[in-house]
């Protein structure tokens, strides 16, 4: 006779897994999880998006490796007994079976799931250059000390959108690629000036430095053709970090395309670091500043949360720096 009450369905049990019954486990920690994912498919030729790469199937093949695309986003606590695949239409229909239990108290079951997976277009990579054209430039973006942050990506993303209008009508090529690799942008052209406007452009309207070089490919008679490669480095460091160059931090100030303001917090220099020195050094990211005022001795943060004693302070906007067991005031 059960003779425990489950504490979440109020239900009798012989015995608890894990604080519950085996139905409400069952319930939480489901035999087979599906992540939600697309079926990306060139509308071209057909091939699909697997593992990072484009591969084109034939007939046969294609059922395998839609299959490998379920069993990718796909965690089976037992085993698969049967996987049926159907396309129809713009999805494809998933049906598997099998035997699993999620937890060694619990019998092996019997479980059957269906899931609907929707097939999205786009264009393959070697399709692309069969109806744009080969590469002839390259832009990669980079974020730098740190990685590109969601905001820069954004930015970039609608900058790319603005790029493509204004170029509709003129003579300078296509984009045909932009991808990401990790938190960088790769963004392949099939003419070196579209590359070049482009690296310009997000140099103009993002904190950066960048470099470029050029390489002869072939001659075509007298006419020599080059492929252009440049590589951006956006700023990803905000008014009010700490960052550490070398044996010295500073705190900055301000980020511009005029540089980076910032002073160094032992000796209270400030100093305007040019963009394309900065990104010469190597530098961290060691914390951040608190932004406040310094009245009658005491430092106030902005929503007057902290409050510090600072006798013998300059009064007015300052900021305060706590770096291991070191603390610095910096009045603005």
């Amino acid at each position: 006779m059960p003779t425990i009450i489950c504490p979440i369905c109020g239900r009798p049990t012989e015995r608890l897994i894990e604080g519950m019954c085996e139905e409400c486990y069952l319930e939480r920690h489901p035999v087979v999880e599906i992540r939600k994912f697309k079926v990306l498919k060139c509308k071209y030729c057909g091939a699909l998006y697997v593992r990072g790469r484009w591969i084109r199937p034939s007939k046969e093949r294609e059922r395998a490796l839609l299959e490998r695309l379920m069993r990718d986003n796909m965690e089976v606590k037992g085993r698969v007994d049967s996987m049926e695949v159907e396309i129809s239409g713009n999805s494809v229909v998933y049906r598997i079976s099998g035997l699993g239990t999620p937890h060694e108290l619990i019998r092996p079951r019997r479980f059957s799931v269906q899931y609907v997976a929707e097939v999205a277009y786009d264009v393959c990579l070697d399709c692309r250059r069969n109806i744009w054209g080969s590469e002839r430039g390259l832009v990669r973006i980079k974020g730098f000390p740190e990685e590109l942050r969601d905001a820069d990506i954004a930015k970039i993303e609608a900058l790319l959108e603005h790029i493509a209008f204004e170029i509709r009508g003129k003579n300078w090529g296509s984009i045909i690629s932009v991808e990401m690799l990790g938190k960088s942008l790769e963004i392949s052209t099939t003419e070196p000036k579209l590359a070049r406007h482009i690296a310009n452009k997000i140099h103009e309207v993002l904190p950066s430095d960048y470099v470029e070089s050029y390489k002869k490919i072939r001659g075509r008679g007298d006419k020599e053709v080059y492929h252009y490669t440049a590589t951006v480095y956006v700023i990803t460091v905000d008014e009010g970090d700490v960052i550490r160059r070398g044996s010295s931090n500073y705190l900055i100030l301000d980020v511009g395309k005029g540089g980076i303001y910032a002073v160094d917090l032992d000796s209270g220099r400030k100093a305007r670091i040019p963009l394309y020195r900065f990104t010469e050094e190597k530098t961290e990211r060691v914390g951040r500043g608190v932004k406040g005022e310094v009245k009658n001795g005491v430092f106030v943060d902005s929503s007057g949360s902290v409050r510090i004693n600072v006798e013998g302070g300059r009064e007015g906007a300052a900021y305060y720096v706590e770096i291991g067991d070191r603390r610095y005031l910096v009045t603005i």
